[in-house]
Formats: structure tokens, C-alpha cells, sequence
């Protein structure tokens, strides 16, 4: 096992010192959504030598999926995400611990879900999960590192502790205020229609949501951190700008 992941990593030896490698490699990374961002961000994590990590999914493969969830295919259609990505997983690094919830994160259950991690990424394709992870995450600390995709244009940011929040920066409604049966309406109703995704926009975010997760766990510089956010379309490169919010 040993030999496998000096092999594994060995294309990155000069990119990283060993200290750093390892820092990476016991890291406990949680990343919540097995679809087109996180099919994506889960296995780089893989790659790049992380052997600690949480999947979060409830969902199963389904045909819509083939553009862009990197896991789906006509074999894996019907079946559990969390559990082909986990398999997937082990295929590349048996050595690797995944842990896996196959269930709906929501309020009653984030924090107990998320308190054991060290670095929490977003791959959900609503609102309302993303608040609540959201709001656990600086209740306890723990660095969000957020992406959003739609068509064939993203959006990227971390949001730490002392950072302005996800509702703090977005002016969403719900910020300041419980999650009532209103306010989880009010936040379901922003993302309520299954927006049109190239699979390469999925790609291309998922991608940045890694680097900026290597960046922030060894502490790297140009970290986009909110109220900045990266935002651009993968069709116009020179649109990729970093907005201060």
C-alpha cells in the first residue's frame, strides 16, 4: 500500500513538500453531493492523494445524468451514488477511508453529519441544503468551500468563520432567521427548476473547488474567500473574474 501511494503521488513530489502531501493525505474531507460537481471533486480528491472522506448523497443514477456525473453510465443507472462513487473510489486507492451517508442532510441531522470533518465542499443543486450546511459549518467552524452552476457559467467561494456567511453575501431573505416552514419554501422556490448544465461546466468548477481546497489546507496564497468569489463562463475565458462582493 505504501508503494502504491508513492506512485500515486509521485507526478506531484515537486509540487508539494512532504509535510504538505501528508497534511493532505489525513485531511478529513466532507463532500456533499456524489453528482456532476462532486462526482467531479471527489475523485481529484482521490487522485491528489487524500485518504480521508465523507460522501453525502441520496440519490440514485438516472439517464439525465450522462452529460456530466462522471460516475453515471448504463451500468450504474438505478443505483445508489454514494455507494458506485465509494466502489469507484477504492478501485483507484484501496487504502482510502470513505465514509458514506446515503440520506437527505437537513436540520435535524448536519451538524451530528458534519462536526467530524476539517473541510466541508458544496456539490448540491439547491438552496435551501446549501444554507443549511451552510450555517452548520460556521456554527462549528469548519471552512465551506461553495460552487454553484448553471448553463455554462459558475460561481466559487470559501466562507470561513469569520467570513461573510453564504446568506450574508448572496442578501438572501433567510439570513437572521430560523428555518420555518416559510423560509424553507421561500428557499426551495430559488432553485426549484433543474437548471440546464454543459457537463464541462460541472467539470471545470468541480475542478477549481479542489484547488482552492489543497489552497486552504496548506494555506497557499490568492485563496478566493468571501466576499470575494470567482465567477465566469466556461465558453468565454476571459470572463473568469474574482468580484468583491
Amino acid at each position: 500500500m505504501a508503494e502504491l501511494y508513492e506512485n500515486l503521488i509521485s507526478r506531484q513530489i515537486k509540487i508539494f513538500s512532504s509535510q504538505e502531501q501528508e497534511k493532505l493525505r489525513y485531511t478529513k474531507v466532507t463532500v456533499v453531493g456524489c453528482g456532476g460537481l462532486g462526482g467531479s471533486v471527489i475523485e481529484q480528491l482521490v487522485r491528489a492523494g487524500f485518504e480521508n472522506i465523507k460522501i453525502i448523497d441520496c440519490d440514485v443514477f438516472d439517464q439525465t445524468n450522462l452529460n456530466r456525473q462522471i460516475r453515471s453510465n448504463l451500468d450504474t443507472i438505478g443505483q445508489s451514488k454514494v455507494q458506485v462513487t465509494k466502489s469507484a473510489m477504492l478501485k483507484i486507492n484501496p487504502n482510502i477511508v470513505v465514509d458514506v451517508f446515503e440520506g437527505i442532510i437537513n436540520q435535524k441531522n448536519a451538524y451530528k453529519i458534519l462536526e467530524d470533518s476539517d473541510i466541508v465542499i458544496d456539490a448540491v443543486d439547491n438552496v435551501l441544503t446549501r444554507v443549511i450546511i451552510s450555517r452548520a459549518c460556521k456554527e462549528l467552524g469548519i471552512p465551506f468551500v461553495h460552487a454553484a452552476i448553471e448553463i455554462t457559467q459558475g460561481q466559487l467561494s470559501i466562507f470561513t468563520k469569520e467570513s461573510p456567511s453564504y446568506e450574508e453575501l448572496f442578501n438572501l431573505k433567510s439570513k437572521n432567521k430560523e428555518l420555518t416552514e416559510e423560509v424553507e419554501n421561500y428557499l426551495l422556490k430559488i432553485s426549484s427548476k433543474k437548471p440546464q448544465v454543459l457537463g464541462t461546466t460541472a467539470a471545470v468548477f468541480g475542478t477549481l473547488e479542489v484547488i482552492e481546497t489543497i489552497k486552504f489546507i496548506l494555506n497557499k496564497e490568492y485563496l478566493i474567500v468571501s466576499p470575494n468569489v470567482l465567477m465566469g463562463d466556461v465558453l468565454n475565458m476571459a470572463s473568469f473574474e474574482i468580484i468583491n462582493f
